[in-house]
C-alpha cells in the first residue's frame, strides 16, 4: 500500500466527498462526470477506480453508493485510529472544532500546548493537555496520527517527540519543513505559502 502515489490516494479522497455529495440526487454516474465534478479526466478516474477493483458498465456507470463503499474499504483504516493535535492557538483551536465527528474512523483523544491557560480547558470538545504529557498520551492510547499547529520553531521538536512515542503519519501545518525515517509519513500544509501564491497569480 504505501508505494501508491500520495495524488491518487488525495484524488480518492475527493471523488468519495464528491459522490457523496451526489449520491440524495443519483443513483449512477458515468467516469465523465465523476471527472467534471473533481477537475480530472475520465480516463484517470477509471484508471484511479479500476485500482480498487470496482469497475462501472458502459450503459450505466457506475453505482454510486457501492462505489462510496469500495473507496471507504481502500482508503479506511480497518480499526478507528486514535489522533492528537499540538498547538491550540488560533489555528489549532480551529482544527479541533472542524475535525469533530468529520470522519467516523478518526478520532481526536487529546490537544496539547504549553499555555497554561489552554491546559486543562475542552477546546472544541477535546481536553487540553500539557505538553509535557504527549509521549505518555501518545503511548497510553496507541495514537498513530499527529497534527503539528503550533510555532514553526518548535516544530522540528513535536516531531521528534512524536515519532520517538510511536506516530506514525503526521500532518504539519507550520512553514517549517519537517523530515522523518523511513516509515513514518509527513503531509506538509503550508497554508502561508498557499496565500502568497494566490496573491501572485491574483497580480495585474
Amino acid at each position: 500500500m504505501n508505494n501508491i502515489p500520495e495524488k491518487k490516494i488525495e484524488r480518492l479522497s475527493l471523488y468519495r466527498r464528491r459522490l457523496m455529495s451526489e449520491s440524495g440526487s443519483r443513483s449512477y454516474i458515468f467516469s465523465h462526470e465523476l471527472a467534471g465534478l473533481t477537475n480530472s479526466n475520465a480516463a484517470q478516474v477509471r484508471r484511479d477506480l479500476m485500482m480498487i477493483g470496482y469497475e462501472g458498465t458502459p450503459k450505466k456507470g457506475y453505482k454510486v453508493e457501492l462505489l462510496i463503499k469500495y473507496i471507504g474499504v481502500f482508503l479506511d483504516p480497518v480499526e478507528k485510529q486514535n489522533v492528537v493535535i499540538v498547538g491550540a492557538g488560533n489555528l489549532g483551536h480551529a482544527l479541533l472544532t472542524f475535525f469533530k465527528n468529520r470522519q467516523p474512523k478518526l478520532c481526536l483523544v487529546a490537544a496539547f500546548d504549553i499555555d497554561p491557560v489552554k491546559i486543562g480547558k475542552d477546546i472544541g470538545g477535546t481536553i487540553c493537555h500539557d505538553l509535557a504529557d504527549l509521549p505518555r498520551i501518545i503511548k497510553e492510547k496507541n495514537v498513530k496520527i499527529g497534527v503539528i499547529s503550533s510555532t514553526e520553531n518548535a516544530a522540528a521538536e513535536i516531531a521528534d517527540i512524536m515519532i520517538n512515542a510511536g506516530i506514525k503519519s503526521i500532518i504539519n501545518f507550520t512553514c517549517f519543513p519537517l523530515s522523518a525515517p523511513k516509515g513514518v509519513f509527513i503531509e506538509q500544509i503550508d497554508i502561508t505559502a498557499s496565500f502568497e501564491k494566490a496573491a501572485f497569480f491574483s497580480k495585474e
